[in-house]
Order: C-alpha cells, then sequence, then structure tokens
C-alpha cells in the first residue's frame, strides 16, 4: 500500500508540470508531499511492527524454578568454600606506596 502511495505522490508531482493552472499546480505539490510523508510512515510502522518480538510472560512455576536453582547454587558456592568468597576483590587491594621525592 505504501509503495502504491508513493507512486501516486510520483504522478501528482509528474501532473504538476504539465498543468497551467497555478491553483491545481498547487493542490497536486501539496499532495504529492502529502502522499510521500503517509508512504513514509506506513514504511517505517510496518518495519518497527515487524521487528518487535512478542513477549511471553514467565508462568509462576518457571520463577521458582529459576528461584531455586540460584539458591541452590548460592548454597553449594557456600557450602564448597570457594577462595574467590574469602580473597578481596582484585580491585579492593590499596594501591602500593609512593617513594619519597627528594
Amino acid at each position: 500500500m505504501a509503495w502504491i502511495l508513493l507512486l501516486l505522490a510520483v504522478g501528482c508531482f509528474v501532473f504538476t508540470f504539465f498543468t497551467t493552472s497555478i491553483g491545481l499546480g498547487v493542490t497536486c505539490v501539496l499532495l504529492s508531499l502529502l502522499l510521500v510523508v503517509v508512504s513514509i510512515l506506513m514504511l517505517l510502522s510496518s518495519r518497527v511492527g515487524s521487528a518487535s518480538r512478542d513477549a511471553i510472560p514467565m508462568s509462576p512455576e518457571e520463577w521458582r524454578s529459576m528461584r531455586d536453582q540460584a539458591e541452590a547454587r548460592r548454597a553449594a558456592k557456600a557450602t564448597s568454600g570457594s577462595p574467590d568468597a574469602a580473597s578481596p576483590a582484585q580491585g579492593d587491594t590499596p594501591p602500593p606506596p609512593a617513594s619519597p621525592t627528594v
């Protein structure tokens, strides 16, 4: 449909060159501009509509299973005594002392 409107806009614009009436020429130019704007909006709307995805909400059972898995991972990490949990992070160590300048 948008392509048909663009063809009509081109037709109106071409008709403007062959008319001898100023009023009809101005009307055709304005109609051509309007048809171009509407067709571009239609093309953009279809593009956005095709790119969007349908969001499927998660069921409470899926949320519950994800929460259980996360809790099990946390419990396994706490009982394993991983060295990552006991040692400070690499960014937490203080910088070395600056040497005195003479």
